[in-house]
């Protein structure tokens, strides 16, 4: 069965308004009676909006989803605002900061830190109490030389704002030399008794 019967509007249908334009039909128009609910329609309005004007009908065109607003990318949200995403966790960072505060990722385009670096803490104090324990108390200093050391080598790892390796290095370098030469004296010792 047919959704439609399209005719010229006779006398009965003159000044019918159609179902959605609401213009009445003259005698002699292209018209379009839906064939479910006998509805009157200009043929153009039918075929322009794909059916009945009923809301229900069987044959009313079918809902149409409303496109979605543009929507200005993040990207240039954050440009427009003077920051950008870093690339590994996703956080507003300011343009052109070659690392991300949150997670410490080099954002540079060439993966490589350029920018100025402060010595890691406990990369000083590492180099200090290996010299201290060449002098005292070696099996004190040594070890505790080394421990800084290793955690500021870690915190270097971590963040590439961080210096100090040489530092760090002469540390645990210092730290092993204070324990060698703690065990050299105490053997000596135990030998000469």
């Amino acid at each position: 069965m047919e959704a439609v019967r399209k005719f010229k509007a006779n006398p009965k249908m003159e000044g019918q308004p159609c179902g959605w334009c609401q213009v009445g039909l003259r005698l002699g128009d292209d018209a379009a009676v839906c064939t479910s609910c006998q509805r009157n329609h200009h043929s153009q309005c039918w075929d322009q909006r794909g059916g009945c004007s009923m809301q229900g009908c069987v044959n009313a065109p079918l809902p149409q989803m409303a496109a979605p607003a543009p929507q200005v990318s993040q990207a240039a949200a954050l440009a427009a605002q003077g920051l950008m995403s870093c690339p590994r966790c996703g956080s507003a960072i300011p343009i052109g900061s070659q690392v991300c505060m949150n997670c410490k990722h080099i954002t540079s385009p060439d993966g490589i830190y350029h920018g100025p670096k402060t010595n890691a803490p406990g990369a000083s104090q590492a180099l200090v109490y290996g010299i201290i324990g060449l002098f005292i108390c070696g099996v004190i200093f040594g070890p505790l030389a080394i421990s800084k050391a290793n955690s500021a080598k870690a915190a270097m790892k971590m963040d590439p704002t961080l210096g100090g390796e040489g530092l760090a290095t002469a540390g645990i370098v210092l730290g092993v030399l204070d324990i060698l030469g703690w065990a050299i004296v105490l053997m000596m010792r135990m030998g000469a008794h």
